[in-house]
């Protein structure tokens, strides 16, 4: 590889480094990580600040004779952690508890310093303790953003030097002090890079798992599950405004004779053909999905009876309009029609409109388009007779 190669290899990584750490602290992916390490994060800082109430057992092993002295400071170093808990037991990304991750591990900095002013050689033998945050921190902060979480560890890191002018050092040497601390730093960041590395990945797979669940693989479009799912929210949000809404129920004709005569592969192809011809013509808050076979299932928010019934027309023109390449060995092209059912309901007040009810009335609406010969479009209020026979 010359080097201009390596250079745009190089380009490369940094540009796929940039768009990794944009995506890492999208609001979506932040909250779906809080979420996952609420619990985490409530039982580290319950296991921390335990911790830090046995550190009298390190002071009393350093200085028996003035360790008490460090207790009460030993016990704000706990309840530092404690009120953390407390403002992250909900939400570990709310205001509040981002504010106690800034201030309480500060607060337990400044307390260890006072701690080893209070022991005798407290600085010689407890320089080291300054790693626990190092321990710790990473685990507490895992639940925030990377960048959060690396700001915090910078920030603990300085303190102790920006408030030793302030008469509070213990009579630290610092060059040991930052031997120990920033040798630790960089290998801390970089273990805390690579959990937020593995995290991502599992979120992304589970993205796509998820995507799975809820999707047609076939067409792309959601599946009947999504659609009930989506639906349910939308009827709700429709009957708290009064807004109307309608549905088309799609039926592709003679589908069963595309499969036994072309075969399943061709009637695949005329299903993934008469979807994108169908989402041509929707808008983004539409909500489409695959019903089942050959049946679509559009519901369309915010709109009449009458609209969605000029809407059903633009679309089965769309569909029989648009030459269909079946890929037939002496190339004709196949023509394929729908048959669109249309239903409509204004919700009032109190009552929710049921999606069952509205696919239903749509269903029934398009087997009325069958009997009128197919390739056609019918209303709901079009209905003179509900119990009508059924054919395909």
């Amino acid at each position: 590889m010359g080097q201009d190669g390596r250079i745009e290899q190089g380009a490369a990584g940094w540009r796929g480094l940039v768009q990794w750490l944009r995506h890492v602290h999208r609001a979506d992916y932040l909250v779906a990580k809080a979420n996952d390490f609420r619990l985490f994060t409530r039982v580290s800082l319950l296991i921390t600040g335990v911790f830090l109430c046995t550190t009298v057992i390190w002071d009393h092993a350093i200085d028996p004779v003035n360790a008490r002295h460090a207790i009460g400071l030993r016990l704000i170093e706990s309840l530092a952690l404690f009120v953390w808990l407390a403002a992250s037991w909900n939400d570990i990304r709310a205001p509040l508890a981002r504010i106690a991750a800034v201030c309480m591990p500060l607060v337990v900095s400044l307390t260890f310093i006072l701690v080893l002013s209070r022991l005798e050689h407290g600085a010689e033998y407890g320089i080291g303790g300054f790693l626990y945050f190092f321990i710790f921190m990473p685990f507490l902060l895992v639940g925030q953003s990377i960048r959060f979480a690396v700001s915090i560890l910078g920030l603990i890191s300085v303190f102790p030097m920006v408030v030793a002018p302030l008469g509070v050092s213990a009579g630290l040497d610092w060059g040991i002090y930052n031997a120990y601390v920033w040798m630790c730093f960089v290998p801390v960041v970089g273990i805390q890079l690579l959990c937020e590395y593995l995290y991502w990945r599992v979120s992304v797979y589970r993205g796509y798992v998820e995507r799975l669940v809820v999707t047609d693989e076939l067409t792309g479009l959601a599946n009947r599950r999504r659609f009930f799912i989506e639906s349910e929210r939308i009827l709700e949000t429709h009957r708290r405004s009064q807004r109307r809404l309608s549905l088309l129920f799609i039926d592709i004709d003679h589908f069963k004779r595309i499969n036994d005569t072309y075969g399943h592969v061709v009637g695949d192809a005329a299903l993934c053909h008469v979807a994108e011809a169908i989402a041509q013509d929707m808008r983004g808050i539409d909500l489409m999905a695959r019903y089942g076979g050959e049946e679509f299932l559009v519901l369309m928010p915010e709109t009449s009876h009458r609209a969605a019934l000029i809407a059903a027309e633009r679309i089965r023109c769309a569909v029989r309009d648009k030459s269909f390449d079946a890929g037939l060995e002496d190339g004709r092209a196949l023509q394929i029609t729908v048959s669109i059912g249309v239903a409509s309901d204004r919700p009032v007040a109190d009552q929710t409109p049921q999606i069952d009810t509205l696919i239903q009335n749509a269903d029934a609406a398009m087997y009325r388009a069958k009997q009128a010969g197919r390739d056609a479009v019918r209303g709901a209020a079009d209905l003179s007779e509900p119990g009508a026979a059924k054919t395909r």
